[in-house]
């Protein structure tokens, strides 16, 4: 750009200006401003020069040519005095930050004031011109009021413009002011949103944008320096929606993160609707994240999605020497003419990149259809039980009808994903999954046959098909020069569900509405032989089987339907006193630790099933007190009534035991020295003893625990005893086993 200042360093220093800090378009075939605040004035006082850098913004046309006929562009734009010094306006800086609506520009000079900073407004009406400066009233400096500045209407008022600047050190934690004009020329403050931490610089980015479509402004504000150690947070996004236009909340509805370290926030930038699905999307950069990164967000009706649609790396673009990718952001531009905004990422690497937004595929009139709807398995072919159809035509979000490439999708279906093993398996193949490609717009529909597996046990529940797509990614060609047209090379809408699912049914007795809702109930006792109820079990050795009869119905009552019980299933859990002998009727159980007999898949409706389960017993002992069975009915069907039952039945032990005198010849001899009951100090001392041998009955089973005897013999009282023990004791050296 040719800014026809010739560098005159007794008047105005013009290297080293930045020229470019700011750069803004009105928009195509609109203006273009450039600025420089570091431009410098040079004042003479005698001898001695004193510098005033008050910056400068030059306003060129599209073709950034000056255009001598157009006011905007030949106005001084000069907002600052350079005549006074750093306490009024002559250190203002002014175009640190700038830009353009229709009929306004407007400029950041953050170092007036002593470095207060201040706002400056240019507004245009047919020929009148106004200027408008905001001079805060607060005596205090160094508040960088103007780092940042945006302009436009539906912020504070439908139709009247609100100045958005922020203040990055503003009471050392950030704020941004709500300007509104007023007669004469002054910006009055509407509003301060404050930061809420020291040093984060909150207010050094700021963006506007529609986020919920209600015809409100929303303002997003970065605070690059805002940390939390323990969460390794560096740099936020403050997100603060508009209360339809009376003033913003105090405290953000969202706030936004970046990794440590990473000055996420240092831009923010409103891009325009990148996707065209009717909301407006936002650029946040993060320049010192690796080498810099640009995290794109999406909103919707209830605003800013918290997490971001895509995050663009700096290293992955492959540019030599690139670094802080990210720094600054301008978006809302269509420059391949494609119908959808690209975005504009600078860098302090003397890199620029233009990052243009692929074509966005709407899948409409997508369908899954499976039939038939309800399955009869008795009606399935060798060659098809279900038929799968599925159909697929597309769109472009932005709407160009003439917009008709060949499309290519990748799908997959599955039957039974929640599932294993699955019902149901592709023909000609063993495998549930099927992998395919759809080619659009010539392509309309499919059609997959689909058989059962064997053994098939669950007619209940629904089989569930689903089915997943994705749009290959497609390298591009051998670059050539300019650019190249990115139709070619879509993306699908992320925001729609990439997945599809159908369902079939299982023919069942179940009612109009096809929910089985059984009636199942139990009746169970211990019975004898001769199918009597027990209620005590009289256990003795002779005892080698114990009867369980298990009656189960499922029949209609006043409260439930009794429909087909799908899956029913009885479980048993026995103790270890418990063998499982025999069932009738035959192979209806299976004994593992636990006893399982299937009653039927289903259990239809007014059926009625007798078990009879026959136990050995083989485990009972002096200390068995009772026998516990716990039973359960269980079902896939609808029945929330099926509690389990334990049945107790009582053990009395009957021990019959038999000894036999094995020597019954008893010799003992009396007489020698008489003797009192203390004189008795040995066994030989009280006479001949007489000695008894018992046999007990072999055929006795031992498995019973430890025994004990209790022998009675005759016992007379003091003073002469017929057959005195020593002490009152048996000598253990006399009793033998």
């Amino acid at each position: 750009m040719n800014i026809t200042v010739k560098s005159d360093p007794g008047h105005h220093i013009i290297e080293d200006m930045w020229l470019g800090v700011t750069v803004a378009s009105q928009g195509p075939a609109g203006r273009v401003l450039v600025c420089a605040h570091r431009y410098t004035q040079v004042l003479w006082s005698g001898s001695e020069d004193q510098r005033r850098m008050v910056g400068k913004c030059y306003v060129r046309g599209n073709d950034l040519e000056l255009d001598s006929s157009d006011d905007w562009q030949t106005y001084h734009n000069e907002m600052c005095n350079s005549n006074t010094d750093y306490l009024e306006t002559g250190m203002c800086q002014l175009g640190t930050s700038g830009g353009f609506t229709q009929n306004t520009v407007y400029f950041g000079a953050p170092g007036a004031y002593n470095w207060k900073g201040n706002s400056y407004m240019i507004q245009r009406k047919e020929w009148d011109l106004s200027e408008y400066s905001y001079k805060d009233p607060e005596d205090q400096g160094n508040l960088y009021i103007g780092y940042t500045v945006q302009v436009g209407s539906a912020i504070l008022h439908p139709k009247n413009i609100t100045i958005v600047t922020g203040a990055p050190r503003h009471r050392h934690m950030g704020a941004v002011f709500l300007l509104s004009q007023e007669a004469g020329g002054d910006l009055r403050r509407r509003q301060v949103l404050e930061g809420s931490q020291v040093g984060a610089y909150f207010g050094s980015a700021i963006a506007l944008a529609d986020l919920n479509n209600d015809g409100w402004q929303d303002l997003l504000v970065g605070a690059p320096y805002y940390f939390q150690r323990k969460e390794e947070v560096g740099g936020a996004v403050y997100v603060f929606m508009n209360q339809a236009g009376t003033s913003f909340p105090a405290h953000p509805s969202l706030l936004l993160h970046g990794p440590s370290g990473s000055a996420f926030g240092l831009s923010v930038a409103s891009i325009g609707d990148i996707n065209q699905d009717g909301f407006q999307d936002i650029a946040v950069g993060a320049p010192f994240e690796g080498l810099g990164k640009v995290y794109i967000y999406h909103s919707s009706s209830k605003g800013l999605l918290r997490q971001p649609q895509q995050v663009i790396h700096g290293e992955k673009l492959g540019l030599p020497g690139l670094a802080t990718f990210g720094y600054s952001l301008s978006g809302q531009m269509d420059v391949d003419e494609n119908f959808y905004p690209d975005l504009l990422v600078g860098s302090l690497s003397d890199h620029i990149v233009l990052l243009r937004a692929r074509p966005v595929i709407n899948i409409v009139h997508k369908t899954l259809v499976a039939r038939p709807a309800v399955l009869d398995p008795a009606l399935c072919t060798a060659t098809s039980c279900v038929q799968v159809e599925l159909c697929f035509a597309y769109n472009q979000s932005a709407g160009n009808p003439n917009y008709r490439r060949n499309i290519t999708l990748a799908y997959t279906l599955e039957a039974d994903r929640d599932r294993r093993p699955p019902r149901l398996r592709f023909a000609g193949s063993e495998s549930a999954v099927f992998h395919g490609f759809f080619s659009m717009p010539e392509m309309r529909c499919q059609k997959l046959e689909l058989l059962l597996m064997d053994n098939l046990r669950d007619k209940l529940r629904p089989i569930i098909i689903s089915m997943n797509y994705s749009l290959p990614l497609r390298m591009p060609d051998r670059p050539r020069l300019g650019l190249r047209s990115l139709d070619a090379y879509p993306i699908l809408n992320q925001a729609q569900a990439l997945e599809n699912h159908t369902e079939v049914q299982f023919q069942k007795e179940c009612g109009p509405d096809n929910k089985c809702e059984s009636n199942l109930q139990m009746r169970a006792a211990f019975v004898s032989e001769q199918q009597q109820k027990l209620s005590r079990l009289q256990y003795s050795r002779d005892v080698r089987k114990l009867l369980l009869s298990i009656n189960v119905t499922n029949t209609r009552t006043s409260e439930r339907s009794g429909e087909d019980a799908h899956e029913a299933l009885l479980t048993l859990v026995v103790p270890p006193a418990l063998l499982l002998s025999s069932v009738r009727p035959p192979g209806a159980c299976q004994a593992n630790e636990t006893i399982f007999c299937e009653l039927g898949n289903p259990f239809k409706r007014n059926q009625r099933m007798e078990l009879l389960i026959a136990f050995e017993v083989i485990g009972v002992t002096l200390h068995t007190r009772d026998l516990q069975v716990q039973l359960q009915l269980s079902t896939s069907s609808h029945q929330d009534n099926l509690w389990p039952m334990t049945l107790t039945l009582l053990v009395d032990y009957t021990l019959q035991t038999s000894l036999s005198m094995v020597n019954h010849r008893l010799q003992s001899f009396f007489g020698g020295t008489v003797m009192g009951e203390s004189g008795m100090k040995t066994v030989e001392d009280v006479g001949s003893p007489l000695k008894y041998e018992f046999q007990p009955d072999p055929t006795l089973t031992m498995r019973q625990g430890p025994r004990r005897g209790v022998l009675s013999y005759p016992w007379l009282s003091e003073p002469a005893w017929l057959c005195p023990l020593p002490h009152g004791l048996c000598p253990k050296a006399h009793l033998r086993s």
